[in-house]
């Protein structure tokens, strides 16, 4: 990961990726805020995961999410993340779920180095991307993908030891 990486925090706050690691795992998605089809979907699913943990998001991990549109505000990442805390039911995690906002050459930087490839549909005015999360380990290294709408709370959790023990999944 590219921990460098300045982007901006949904109090409109410069930070670097490396300001979220170090210390515990994190789990990245990377979505835009304005999709109204499967990002939601992502977050969603990622979401159901979460509340079956027995792991509190900032606690034992984090979640970072960070939005691959860069026209998109902090203002609207401060409204998208009232929405899922909210959601959570666990208004302490507010302090463990970050989300982000950048330009457009950070964006790509960051998704290139995590293999996340999307496009612009202009016609369609959103965008076209896989669907799915990443977990890293505490140093910023991917230690496993999730593909799809929904994560299972067992794998989530193993998933989540491993990288905190810095340990890389197989395929």
């Amino acid at each position: 990961m590219p921990l460098h990486l300045v982007f901006r925090d949904e109090a409109g706050n410069a930070v670097q990726l490396g300001d979220y690691l170090g210390q515990k795992p994190v789990i990245l998605t990377l979505n835009y805020y304005e999709c109204s089809m499967l990002c939601p979907l992502v977050l969603e699913g990622l979401l159901r995961s979460l509340r079956a943990l027995s792991f509190m998001i900032g606690e034992q991990f984090d979640v970072v999410t960070v939005s691959i549109d860069p026209g998109e505000t902090a203002a609207l990442a401060a409204t998208t993340k009232a929405r899922y805390i909210r959601d959570y039911g666990h208004p302490k995690a507010a302090a463990g779920w970050h989300f982000l906002t950048g330009d457009e050459a950070s964006i790509q930087r960051l998704t290139q180095a995590v293999g996340f490839r999307y496009a612009y549909d202009a016609g369609k005015n959103q965008y076209a991307h896989a669907a799915g999360i990443m977990v890293l380990t505490p140093q910023g290294r991917i230690s496993r993908y999730f593909y799809g709408i929904e994560f299972s709370p067992r794998d989530l959790r193993l998933a989540l030891v491993e990288a905190a023990a810095n340990t890389i999944g197989s395929p």
